[in-house]
């Protein structure tokens, strides 16, 4: 599982259950969630506060 918590917005937490992903990177400006190599999720790092990846 993923939980992303941004710093504000309509959305404060965004949870992806292991199902939903099979990879995940990070590339300094950008966290990325990956499903069978392509982009499902692309969050800019300015705007999170934490990722836990369970």
């Amino acid at each position: 599982m993923i939980e992303i918590k941004f710093k504000s917005g309509h959305h404060n937490i965004v949870t992806w259950s292991k199902d939903n992903y099979t990879d995940y990177k990070c590339d300094g400006r950008c966290f990325i969630v990956i499903k069978n190599e392509q982009w499902i999720g692309i969050y800019n790092m300015d705007s999170i506060i934490s990722i836990i990846v369970k």
